[in-house]
C-alpha cells in the first residue's frame, strides 16, 4: 500500500474510478426511485454501514446517508485509495506473510506443485472470462435457455415476513446478479441475509450458471419466518433442506441430496444446540491447532451462541 499510494499506477487509478462512476450512478437512482434495501432511513437513503457508498462524517450518529452528486463528484480516485489502504493496516502484513510463505512450500515441492497452482489460475481465468461472457448475453436469453420466466412482480417471503418484491424487468434490476435462471423460486435478495430459501447471487466471482441443470431447494421449515422462539426454547426439529436438480439439455432423472427426516423423528433445534456446542468445546480441547486459533482470534468480540444458527447476522 505504501509504494501503490506513493505512485499510483494509471490502470489502478482507472478502475477505481469506473467503479466510483457506476457506485454513484447506483446511488443516484437508489434515491431518485425511493429505494429501501437494508436501510432503516427514509426511502431513498444509502446504508453506510457495510459496504455503501459513503463515508460517514466525523462524529455521526447514524449509519445512513442521503446521496450528493457533489460531495461525490468531489472525491477523488486518489482519495479512495488512501481510504482503502488505510483499512488494511494489518490485512496486508498477514497476507504477505501467508502468501510468502505458500511461495516457500512451492518452491520446496519441485516441479509438480507449481504446474499444479498454474493449471489452477489458468481453470480460474478461463471461468471467470466466461463469467463475464454470460454477463454481457440478454437476461431474456439467459431465462430462457434456463426454462424459466422473469415476472413483472417477483415476490418472496423473507424470513420475519419480509417480503422482497420485485420488477425482475426494471432498468435497475440487474437479474444477471441474482440466481433466478436455473435455480427455481430462489430470494431475489442480492443476500439473503433474513431467510434460510435465498440463493447465492450470480455475481462473474460465483458465476457463470453453467445452465446444465435446474435446481431446486425445499426447506422443511424457516425458523426466521416461522417463530425463532419455538425453535430456541421449543420442541421444534431442527429445520432441513433437500436440494434437487433435473437436467436442463436432455431427459433425465431428478438427482437429489438424502431426504429430510420426518417431523416426528426429526432432532429438536435445541438438543441439536446443545450437541453442537459440547462438541466444538471438546474439538478445542483435544486439538492443538484449535487451541491456537482459539488464543490467536480471542480479541474478537463473540456474539451469544445462539445467534449462530439462530440469526444470519
Amino acid at each position: 500500500c505504501a509504494s501503490l499510494t506513493a505512485a499510483p499506477p494509471q490502470a489502478l487509478l482507472e478502475y477505481i474510478r469506473k467503479r466510483m462512476a457506476a457506485t454513484a450512478k447506483a446511488a443516484a437512482g437508489f434515491r431518485a426511485r425511493k429505494g429501501k434495501g437494508d436501510s432503516r432511513g427514509p426511502a431513498g437513503m444509502m446504508d453506510c454501514a457495510g459496504y455503501g457508498p459513503c463515508e460517514l462524517p466525523a462524529g455521526s450518529t447514524t449509519q445512513y446517508s442521503w446521496f450528493e452528486r457533489d460531495q461525490c463528484d468531489a472525491v477523488t480516485a486518489e482519495a479512495v485509495l488512501s481510504r482503502l489502504c488505510g483499512r488494511i493496516a494489518s490485512d496486508e502484513p498477514l497476507y504477505l506473510t501467508a502468501r510468502e510463505r505458500f511461495e516457500q512450500r512451492r518452491r520446496a515441492a519441485g516441479a509438480s506443485l507449481p504446474q499444479r497452482v498454474e493449471l489452477l489460475r489458468a481453470e480460474g481465468a478461463a471461468l471467470e472470462e466466461r463469467a463475464m461472457r454470460q454477463q454481457a448475453e440478454r437476461p431474456s436469453d439467459l431465462a430462457a435457455a434456463a426454462g424459466a420466466r422473469l415476472k413483472r412482480a417477483y415476490r418472496m417471503s423473507s424470513g420475519g415476513g419480509v417480503p422482497w418484491v420485485v420488477d425482475e424487468h426494471a432498468s435497475w434490476y440487474k437479474p444477471h446478479e441474482r440466481a433466478r435462471y436455473s435455480c427455481v423460486n430462489c430470494s431475489g435478495d442480492v443476500v439473503p441475509e433474513k431467510d434460510l430459501v435465498g440463493c447465492w447471487p450470480l455475481w462473474p466471482q460465483f458465476g457463470p450458471d453453467e445452465l446444465e441443470f435446474r435446481c431446486v431447494r425445499r426447506w422443511t421449515s424457516d425458523p426466521g419466518e416461522q417463530a425463532p422462539h419455538k425453535y430456541m426454547q421449543g420442541r421444534a426439529p431442527l429445520p432441513c433442506w433437500r436440494t434437487c436438480w433435473t437436467p436442463l439439455k436432455s431427459p433425465g432423472a431428478e438427482r437429489c441430496t438424502a431426504a429430510c427426516p420426518s417431523a416426528e423423528s426429526a432432532e429438536p433445534a435445541v438438543e441439536w444446540r446443545a450437541r453442537w456446542d459440547a462438541e466444538l468445546h471438546s474439538f478445542k480441547e483435544r486439538d492443538g491447532t484449535a487451541r491456537d486459533v482459539e488464543r490467536a482470534t480471542g480479541f474478537i468480540r463473540r456474539l451469544p451462541n445462539s445467534d449462530f444458527f439462530w440469526s444470519v447476522y
